[in-house]
């Protein structure tokens, strides 16, 4: 029996830190850097919101027709990825090391180890 009374008062104790380490968090915390504005200036920040004026004034192509879709261009590949940059390193030869010598002391040990099948 007392061993279940224990065990509750640790319980019940666990949830009380569990509970103030949850309000001291929160109450404690920053606000991060992806929530703030370059230098904390937010009149440089801009969006353009959907039916705005702006986004109005911004051509977007259209492929709604079939000839539009004709006409359109693929993308060229080559010029998302940029340049590759050499890493400078030749390719390398596969090659493999000679093996170890052998463990002198395996007799001994595998004995050691596995004395039914030495018999």
């Amino acid at each position: 029996m007392s061993a279940q009374i224990s065990r509750a008062g640790h319980g019940f104790a666990f949830a009380m830190a569990a509970c103030i380490a949850s309000v001291f968090a929160i109450v404690t915390s920053k606000q991060g850097l992806a929530q703030t504005a370059p230098n904390g200036n937010t009149a440089n920040t801009m969006s353009i919101q959907r039916g705005s004026d702006q986004a109005k004034e911004l051509k977007e192509p259209s492929f709604e027709t079939r000839e539009e879709r004709l006409q359109a261009k693929p993308l060229d590949w080559n010029s998302t990825i940029g340049t590759p940059k050499p890493l400078g390193l030749s390719s390398p030869q596969p090659e493999t090391s000679a093996g170890g010598a052998a463990n002198p002391n395996a007799d001994e040990e595998a004995l050691k180890l596995h004395p039914n099948e030495w018999k």
